[in-house]
């Protein structure tokens, strides 16, 4: 079969289908009333002669494109993949294309990937901002342009509107837990976080001296690397029981393999806390017990502010409150 060599336009579609390029138009955009018979009439002819949507006439037309593009700062942390997933499934049913791009920890690659998706015209972005206070002036810039949405992490000198977690909350949970289920005396509670280079770290680490401000804090980076030089800095400062609050399921899963691979046992030595509940979470032994972002209702949220903009009616900094799901690492009973 020889390759057609000329592009199929909407006259093509309206001629096959019978009907006037006004209807084939209203079909294709999906944006007028139309009945399911007519509208599949339509669809069926442009399938079979192979039209294509010009997607970027459309939006210059329609003046917007449909699409969200979305910047996190690395791709390498599980939780960020995750958080991309969700909210990929939740932009299909709208019909919102979504594009991911990393900034692989570089404030120099972030601002290009905000330029770079600005000159796409992209129709709002989504940022996990790098860095608390120096994602700034990539903030300001998508901002002037484009609806603009900080997820998970917040950049407090920025005005654009803000979606994420209640840190603060999510910290409160694990003091009921732990003033409920856990001997204190006999398994002392210990931080392993993260710098506080990121409003995330900051406020989970803020969280945990509120309610434990003696106990002992260890500070690194959100990865697994991280939880295994935590686990052997606790031993080598003479801990052989305790209860470690991990600032991320991703420390807290290097944490529980390295206590182990040392012979102590889950929970009846060291009891293990996590955050974030996505990600990583299935692959930890034993069950993590941790606190899960509302990773869905984030989504969703996100999703209602990008397509409405102001006109949604939503506050400017929104925080979702997380959840305590109990895990065998730190179990009630």
């Amino acid at each position: 079969m020889q390759a057609r060599t000329t592009r199929v336009t909407v006259k093509d579609v309206a001629a096959h289908a019978g009907v006037s390029v006004a209807t084939v138009s209203r079909a294709l955009n999906g944006n007028r009333p139309m009945s399911d018979e007519l509208r599949g009439k339509v669809m069926q002819s442009a399938t079979e002669l192979g039209y294509r949507v010009n997607l970027l006439g459309r939006a210059l037309r329609q003046q917007h494109t449909g699409t969200v593009g979305l910047i996190v700062p690395d791709l390498d942390n599980p939780f960020f993949a995750a958080l991309v997933e969700h909210l990929s499934r939740a932009a299909e049913p709208a019909g919102i294309d979504l594009f991911v791009a990393s900034a692989g920890g570089s404030l120099e690659a972030e601002q290009r990937r905000v330029q770079s998706f600005l000159g796409r015209q992209m129709q709002s972005l989504v940022m996990i901002p790098c860095d608390e206070h120096n994602s700034r002036a990539s903030l300001d810039a998508a901002m002037a342009e484009v609806v603009t949405v900080q997820l998970d992490r917040h950049v407090l000198a920025s005005g654009a509107l803000y979606v994420g977690c209640d840190n603060l909350h999510g910290m409160s949970l694990i003091r009921d837990h732990v003033q409920t289920h856990v001997k204190v005396s006999e398994q002392p509670v210990v931080f392993v976080g993260a710098d506080p280079r990121s409003s995330s770290a900051h406020e989970r680490l803020d969280g945990f001296r509120q309610h434990f401000p003696d106990a002992p804090v260890l500070l690194g980076d959100f990865n697994v690397r991280w939880g295994q030089r935590a686990a052997d800095e606790l031993v080598e400062r003479g801990f052989q029981r305790g209860t470690v609050v991990a600032a991320a399921d991703v420390i807290a899963l290097g944490l529980l393999g390295r206590l182990q691979s040392k012979g102590f046992q889950v929970p009846e030595d060291f009891r293990v806390i996590g955050f974030d509940g996505i990600g990583v979470t299935p692959l930890a032994y034993p069950e993590l017990t941790t606190v899960r972002q509302p990773v869905e209702k984030m989504s969703h949220t996100i999703l209602r502010l990008v397509s409405e903009g102001p006109e949604s009616g939503l506050q400017a900094d929104i925080r979702l409150e997380p959840s305590l799901v109990i895990g065998r690492s730190s179990p009630e009973a």
